[in-house]
């Protein structure tokens, strides 16, 4: 209505405020979620009207006159410049498991942040991921991957697992672990709702959680305060 009209202009000058990029994320993996529910014919399950709801939320979010483009930068994003490619040769020595390669040029030049590079649609961590490599993902976030960079269609990394493929996948709850203990985002109702629905019943209760997976730390702990400062990973 008008209030929800005046919330999205600006108080100065009445020009309309563009969407930020979390709510564009939102907004364009309730559409993938949808999307691929509707092509495997699943239109009446509870997953399948929760993320309808939740579509509707964000398009309201967002408006009708959104131009589908613009959005609100965020000042903390170190990836709103050019993005770096990827070698050829260093995205073969990905695939091919040769990761001495990948990591010297990757640390050869601190500067030009190659560790968050891409290849194609992918950027590093995500070619990890799809390798099953734990170890490699622990790599790259220690030397600065960004764990919620998003890809072609707005998803963080996190999001991209909730596809039937990787939740058929043996250690898909490790992985998702991993990045959740490194602080990163996703849409808790429709990833724990597609969890549930593909059986991974141990992944959607850890999602559900707050702080579920996320790395805490401890302060203010007068029973041992030997603790305090050291940090933990939450269950």
């Amino acid at each position: 209505g008008v209030q929800e009209e005046m919330r999205r202009k600006c108080p100065i000058c009445r020009a309309t405020i563009p969407p930020s990029k979390e709510m564009v994320s939102m907004l364009h993996t309730y559409r993938a979620t949808k999307k691929e529910l509707e092509d495997h014919n699943d239109t009446s399950s509870e997953h399948y009207h929760l993320t309808c709801s939740l579509l509707e939320r964000a398009e309201a979010e967002v408006g009708a006159d959104w131009d589908g483009m613009t959005f609100l930068e965020d000042n903390n994003d170190k990836h709103t410049g050019r993005t770096l490619l990827m070698p050829e040769y260093v995205h073969k020595a990905f695939r091919g498991g040769d990761v001495k390669t990948a990591l010297r040029w990757i640390t050869a030049n601190q500067t030009e942040d190659r560790v968050n590079s891409v290849f194609g649609m992918f950027s590093c961590l995500a070619t990890a991921l799809m390798l099953k490599s734990l170890t490699l993902m622990t790599l790259l976030l220690q030397l600065g991957a960004d764990v919620d960079r998003r890809d072609f269609q707005g998803q963080t990394l996190i999001c991209s697992m909730f596809c039937p493929e990787m939740l058929s996948e043996c250690g898909v709850i490790e992985r998702a672990r991993l990045l959740l203990s490194w602080g990163a985002s996703f849409p808790r109702e429709v990833c724990v709702s597609t969890a549930r629905m593909y059986g991974r019943h141990e992944l959607a209760n850890l999602l559900e959680s707050e702080l579920g997976g996320r790395r805490c730390e401890i302060v203010n702990l007068s029973v041992q305060p030997e603790l305090n400062g050291k940090t933990c990973v939450a269950e």
